[in-house]
């Protein structure tokens, strides 16, 4: 079950590949039936989008592509959902998994794993690591780097669910202010 975010690296390697090729910012995806955008507020040009079958909402440039995956495993099946917005510096993810009912795992093993295979899965280098509690949740929150990028990270697990926001910068333009914005706006609440 160490695979749960197989698809994330997927994806993300091929965001970052076309958000390098482009030079326009792409059009806004339409929301989905269940997810929701709200009114952007203050939220300084960035829409609050919110999944209502995710429990999650969080601050992004714009509404997110949704994917969704249902994987076989030797512990039943597992679901991963993504949330993808790529502009023409960033990428940003959010996504989540549902395990079979039957799978049990233990947290800070989870919290690590997870860690470890995003890291490998785009072939970068951990440069940070460190747990801690985010609104009540167990968390852990890394930095790595490949030759050309930088990407910060959170996993938390939720009840049984765990999830994992990531932002992908270039090295000689990351902005604390707009990765604070994303981490600091992500709110999950137990199911």
């Amino acid at each position: 079950m160490r695979q749960l975010f197989a698809i994330l690296f997927a994806t993300l390697a091929l965001t970052i590949n076309l958000a390098a090729q482009e030079h326009t910012r792409p059009p806004s995806a339409p929301p989905s039936t269940t997810p929701r955008s709200n009114p952007p507020a203050d939220t300084g040009g960035w829409v609050r989008y919110t999944s209502d079958s995710g429990h999650f909402s969080v601050l992004l440039p714009e509404l997110p592509k949704e994917q969704t995956e249902t994987t076989q495993s030797e512990h039943g099946p597992y679901t991963t959902h993504l949330f993808v917005v790529r502009d023409t510096i960033n990428v940003y993810l959010v996504g989540y998994v549902d395990y079979d009912p039957s799978f049990n795992f233990n947290r800070q093993n989870e919290l690590d794993a997870n860690r470890d295979n995003f890291v490998k899965g785009i072939k970068a280098t951990l440069t940070a690591s460190r747990s801690l509690t985010l609104d009540g949740y167990q968390a852990l929150e890394f930095s790595a780097e490949t030759s050309d990028r930088l990407f910060r990270s959170r996993v938390y697990i939720v009840g049984r669910r765990p999830y994992q926001i990531v932002i992908g910068v270039p090295k000689d333009n990351e902005d604390p202010a707009v990765v604070n914005r994303f981490f600091n706006s992500f709110k999950v609440k137990a199911y």
